[in-house]
């Protein structure tokens, strides 16, 4: 029987729009700098952890759809996260 909401595109959208959309609202509160000045964050340490910390409400995403037994948005939503995931390699070298 397939359950309701597996469906592949669910989790790769979610998983790539959440982040993104808690990193636009939040940053320039967090922060105090406008978008223009992200170049100069890129060195700093703290902002590893806020693209860390922005990276939370995908893995709930996944671990629901782990738990729920959705395996399509299970996929969809690691292919989306993998982005995120290549964006802290590079902040951590």
């Amino acid at each position: 029987m397939p359950k309701k909401y597996d469906k592949f595109y669910i989790g790769l959208s979610l998983c790539l729009i959440i982040p993104f959309v808690l990193f636009a609202f939040t940053w320039e509160s967090l922060s105090g700098m406008p978008f223009k000045d992200i170049d100069y964050w890129f060195d700093q340490p703290v902002f590893l952890n806020y693209v860390i910390f922005c990276q939370l409400p995908s893995l709930l995403v996944l671990f629901w759809a782990y738990k729920t037994e959705r395996w399509k948005v299970c996929r969809g939503g690691i292919l989306g996260i993998t982005p995120y995931i290549m964006l802290l390699f590079y902040l951590f070298v």
